[in-house]
């Protein structure tokens, strides 16, 4: 067995070399003039390379997930969420709106909000992180089948979480963090003292788990998984350790992602003898229109409106849609649990 999910050249192009997308967004937010609840607006130039990404990118991976599920002719055979999931579109304006009227207004992510919707701010930025970590898992998992399932293998997991976990809760410590106008976890004074604890014991199980890896790499010979921990992890250390806002963050880390995802729902159309959409332009057109009608409020619309209410609600919608995603997504790729989504990409890669 091929140890490639794909080819060799597939996979180093698509789900590691996607990185590369990642790093070139990276560099420009960098270097750009930096992005901020006071400067975000219509002509701003990362709010602008932002709109881009949201229709370009991940609004056209969105509409890949709903190509793979909703749209597929074995839709009713895929346990999807029947038109209930939808109230996920809906909570954040029905909360902005609960917020604005009995809550009492402090600043917040790009405008006022009261505890309630700044708390579902944070709650989405979370489970966003953990959706995207969470699919960094799945190429693993696919790769650790090409592998042989075993319990060493299972190190490879505990490492990509901690790596990826690190970087993140550290930021919750920064003064990046305390500008963004969600709610502070710590009081502020303690900030430093916990990020300097934070690093000490990030580095004392670092140490530990590179042993364990050095050990394992004696015996068995590093492959495709240890190379995707590598960037994966050294990208998110490296995005969290050069930028300082949310918002730049998650477009820069999850454009590597949207690249390695559009690759394999073309993978699993193909092992099921489909062209998603019918072919990649209509794919292409369909997804781009999604971004346009998600991402255009939710990144435009917000830099457009003067109304803290307005924006709330415009970026209430932009997660309610991406709630839906996540929800539908987890159903979709149980790897362990469907073994016929393994199947079938092994077949689109011997087509």
């Amino acid at each position: 067995m091929s140890p490639w999910l794909i080819s060799r050249r597939d996979d180093l192009t698509w789900f590691h070399g996607s990185v590369i997308a990642g790093i070139l967004l990276l560099l420009f937010f960098w270097l750009n003039q930096p992005l901020s609840n006071d400067n975000y607006g219509a002509t701003h130039l990362s709010v602008i390379v932002l709109l881009l990404w949201g229709v370009l990118f991940d609004g056209t991976h969105v509409f890949g997930t709903y190509v793979r599920s909703y749209l597929a002719p074995n839709s009713a055979q895929q346990n999807l969420p029947g038109p209930w999931s939808l109230c996920l579109v809906v909570l954040g304006p029905l909360l902005a709106v609960l917020d604005a009227a009995f809550l009492s207004q402090q600043p917040s992510l790009l405008g006022q909000a009261g505890w309630l919707f700044r708390g579902f701010l944070l709650f989405a930025y979370l489970w966003a992180y953990f959706h995207l970590v969470r699919q960094h898992y799945g190429f693993l998992v696919l790769y650790r089948r090409k592998m042989g399932a075993s319990v060493e293998t299972r190190l490879d997991s505990v490492v990509l979480w901690f790596g990826c976990l690190y970087p993140f809760a550290r930021f919750s410590f920064t003064d990046g963090y305390r500008r963004s106008g969600l709610p502070l976890l710590f009081p502020p004074d303690l900030s430093n003292t916990l990020r300097g604890l934070l690093d000490v014991i990030a580095a004392a199980v670092a140490l530990v788990l590179f042993s364990l890896l050095w050990r394992r790499a004696k015996r068995l010979k590093p492959g495709q998984s240890e190379l995707l921990l590598g960037i994966v992890i050294g990208f998110h250390l490296l995005v969290f350790a050069l930028l300082d806002n949310l918002l730049t963050i998650t477009a820069t880390l999850t454009i590597f992602h949207n690249l390695q995802y559009h690759r394999i729902v073309w993978q699993y159309e193909s092992g099921h003898h489909r062209r998603p959409a019918g072919g990649m332009m209509r794919y292409l057109g369909w997804g781009i229109l999604l971004g346009t009608i998600w991402y255009g409020p939710r990144v435009m619309g917000v830099a457009l409106s003067g109304s803290s209410l307005i924006r709330n609600l415009l970026l209430g919608f932009g997660w309610g849609v991406a709630f839906h995603h996540y929800y539908v997504d987890s159903r979709i790729w149980r790897v362990r649990r469907t073994p016929s989504i393994a199947e079938a990409l092994d077949r689109g890669a011997a087509a």
